[in-house]
């Protein structure tokens, strides 16, 4: 106490609370440690850095080539910004927690300002911002209630923050253990699902990519070896880091095209992997359905030129369709070829949500009649198999997708692919039900097809529920009002083979019933389905082939891309699906109006009935769907053909990079001498350019010594590079130096120099590449 006293005594003031700028500094050096500014770059320099921007925009890129949604332009920016803060992070001393926290909180403001920045609609910013946590309260209350959230704003905040994230950790990676591998894994793995769930061709991003990142792995591994050199005292020669790069890129580039060119080889583990896939298949579609309930609105274009029969369809999309024979028949009638069916309308299309595997279903039999049809395939569709109707079995190894109900299929299915590729007879049940016996079904049905077969999304137009009522909604049973709905399509719509994009926030159904009046077969029969599921009718859509054109030389059915076609079954107990025809460009379904089947069109599948003459079959390959398509036929195997259907993209990708590398490593080539004089910089490009044609310099040679060999060995440049030699010695020992006039001189000999040498660097690359192949 004597001391505490002695010490108040003396004059020192007794400790008090620390002011409150004192705490906000400690708590920013804490959250926020300084960032030492020595070492605030990138990894691997500014030459690797435009490498890294392209891998790192790739993911970000394919999202917009997706065209998941309308707004993706903004994942471009969120990537760029991932990388510079990453860096900036990567580069500093925060912890791992820390920058976990850091990122997140900045990648979540980002994603948001930005997507609403984005997003269409005047007003202020603050409105725009309101709008949009009343679109995700909105989604989170449909994800909750169980129905299907139709509005992509959430998707939108999803991709965004999948970019920030792959971005930004994998520069942080980088930057902390400077293996490109860290960074490649974030990026990459998140291109690769993009590529593989996209509806749209993204092997060109995959292919840009992948070139990147060797590349990048090449120069990485030069920095990395520069480091380790550097520590070990180890002086390596000038051109060394450029040799290595040169290398990497030789071997990069043939390996490139060695996997393009093994591209189209069969791999002989296929069968296993796909033996390996059938176990986790199952699980892996139940989250599927539940991802596409989450995110119904969202869907891509299609994946194939033509069609695809992908597990989901978006409408509005123009199918691209050709001329090429898609494949042969060989049946006693003509019929519609079903391919696949959809269930789920997600409010912008279909999905396919009875995925499930069956070896054998239970179709009824009543009033259907046993068909064959042989197909002979020339454009595979990957595993599916064609069929008529309702499939039974084929006589290769097959399955059906199907649902928990085994008395119908969603498709039908080869067990391997190779198997679909080739000719296939598949039996198949039609029906002959006649429209009375139809009129008698009574309208009872299961739990799971009420499940299934009558959703509707909540966002549903009313005014499309109030049509299907003034339609059909008092008429007494289930076939009068298909039929009614059936007609009032035909009468009232018209056929078009536009193809038009329905506006954003519109329901297509709504826009095409009310505004456009007229399309192609997807909206009829989709606004049949819609429309009969309101007045508690299951349906289905379906899409395939129409029957195609008879061939008599043949005795074939052609059916070719522009046969491709949609239309509608509509469910009847203990007779199964029953088709119908809204789309006016097609002849309806023929069935006879009495208690009795007639042999003239009784199950009258295929628009013209199945028992109709051959004779009559001539007008049954009308195409639908009139493209305007050109009249080359694509589907012949010559070289012209063959090279006409060869996808160009890739081929331009890899030129575009080739040239921004050749631009890359020629300003590299002139940055290194920066900092030297116009003398010593003509000098020192003289011979690093002499090494890259075979002629490096010997560390024991003299500027004269050095000149003469050079000389000597390339006759061309003999003159002006000992003009130079004798400015370099002179500007060195001379006692006056040199003049203006001199070192002019010298940048002119460099010029003259390396026009002989860089005309000796092509030969130089094919020789080394030759080598490789020998």
């Amino acid at each position: 106490m004597k001391v505490v006293g002695g010490l108040r005594g003396r004059g020192v003031p007794p400790p008090g609370p620390r002011p409150i700028s004192s705490f906000v500094a400690r708590t920013r050096r804490a959250l926020f440690p300084p960032i030492d500014l020595r070492r605030f770059g990138f990894r691997g320099g500014w030459f690797a850095l435009p490498l890294y921007l392209v891998m790192a925009s790739m993911y970000p890129l394919s999202l917009q080539h997706a065209d998941w949604v309308d707004t993706s332009e903004h994942f471009w920016w969120i990537a760029l910004l991932g990388v510079f803060f990453g860096t900036i992070v990567g580069n500093g001393k925060l912890a791992a927690r820390r920058v976990f926290l850091t990122g997140g909180l900045v990648g979540a403001l980002l994603v948001i300002i930005t997507t609403v920045a984005a997003t269409s609609g005047g007003g202020l910013f603050r409105d725009r911002l309101v709008h949009l946590a009343i679109l995700v309260n909105n989604w989170i209350t449909q994800v909750l209630a169980g129905e299907a959230a139709n509005d992509p704003t959430v998707f939108v905040l999803f991709l965004g923050s999948t970019v920030w994230a792959a971005t930004f950790l994998g520069t942080v990676a980088l930057a902390r253990s400077g293996r490109i591998w860290d960074a490649v894994l974030f990026n990459g793995g998140c291109l690769i699902v993009n590529v593989s769930v996209a509806l749209t061709n993204l092997y060109p991003d995959l292919v840009v990519f992948t070139l990147a990142v060797l590349v990048l792995l090449v120069r990485i591994h030069i920095v990395n070896l520069q480091e380790r050199w550097a520590r070990q005292n180890i002086v390596p020669s000038g051109e060394m880091d450029w040799r290595l790069l040169r290398g990497g890129l030789t071997w990069t580039t043939v390996l490139v095209i060695l996997s393009l060119l093994s591209a189209t080889q069969r791999v002989g583990a296929a069968e296993a992997l796909n033996n390996a896939w059938s176990t986790f298949e199952s699980p892996y579609h139940r989250v599927e359905a539940e991802w596409q309930r989450f995110f119904a609105g969202v869907s891509g274009p299609s994946r194939l030129r033509g069609v695809s029969f992908s597990d989901s369809i978006r409408l509005g999309q123009s199918p691209n369709l050709g001329d090429r024979v898609v494949f042969t028949v060989e049946a006693g009638a003509g019929h519609f070829w079903r391919a696949v069916t959809y269930d789920f309308y997600t409010g912008a299309g279909w999905r396919t949500t009875e995925t499930d595997k069956a070896d054998k279903i239970a179709v009824p039999t009543t009033d259907r009649q046993k068909f064959d049809a042989r197909f002979d395939i020339v454009e595979p569709h990957a595993n599916l198999l064609f069929a008529a109707s309702e499939p039974v079995r084929a006589d290769v190894p097959y399955q059906f997708q199907s649902g928990p109900d085994r008395t119908y299929s969603t498709s039908l299915r080869a067990l391997n692919r190779a198997q679909a590729q080739g000719s296939y007879t598949v039996t198949s049940f039609v029906s002959v039900a006649d429209k009375q016996t139809l009129r008698r079904v009574p309208a009872t049905y299961s739990d799971h097809i009420r499940a299934k077969y009558l959703q509707l999304p909540s966002t549903l137009p009313q005014r499309v529920k109030d049509l299907a009522h003034k339609i059909a909604g008092e008429l007494p049973n289930s076939y009068d009002k298909a039929e009614a709905i059936e007609s009032y399509l035909r009468s009232t719509y018209r056929y078009s083979s536009n193809v038009r994009a329905t506006p954003a926030g519109r329901d297509p159904i709504d826009y095409f019933l009310f505004d456009l009046k007229e399309d192609f077969c997807e909206y009829f029969a989709s606004s049949m389905v819609v429309m009969l599921r309101e007045l508690g009718v299951p349906a289905r859509i379906v899409e395939g082939f129409t029957t195609g054109t008879y061939d008599s030389g043949l005795d074939r059915y052609v059916v070719k891309e522009i046969d491709a076609h949609a239309w509608v079954e509509v469910y009847f107990p203990q007779y199964g699906w029953i088709e119908f025809e809204p789309t006016p460009s097609q002849a309806p379904f023929a069935r006879v109006d009495s208690d009795i089947v007639g042999v003239g069109g009784a199950d009258g599948e295929g628009g013209s009935g199945a028992n109709a003459a051959r004779e009559d079959a001539e007008g049954l390959g009308q195409n639908e769907l009139d493209r305007g398509v050109d009249d080359t036929d694509l589907s012949g195997s010559d070289p012209i053909s063959l090279v006409r259907q060869l996808d160009p993209r890739p081929a331009i990708a890899f030129l575009a990079l080739l040239v921004l590398l050749i631009a890359l490593g020629v300003a590299q080539f002139h940055w290194r001498f920066r900092g030297l004089g116009p003398v010593e910089s003509a000098w020192g490009k003289t011979r690093l350019l002499a090494s890259y044609v075979g002629h490096p310099a010997d560390p024991s040679q003299t500027t004269y010594e050095y000149a003469s060999s050079l000389g000597t060995a390339f006759p061309e440049a003999s003159d002006p590079v000992k003009a130079l030699a004798d400015v370099r010695v002179r500007e060195r020992y001379a006692p006056g130096g040199i003049d203006e006039d001199a070192q002019e001189a010298a940048v002119t000999a460099w010029h003259r120099t390396a026009g002989p040498l860089l005309g000796l660097l092509p030969g130089r690359i094919f020789g080394f590449v030759t080598h490789l192949f020998r």
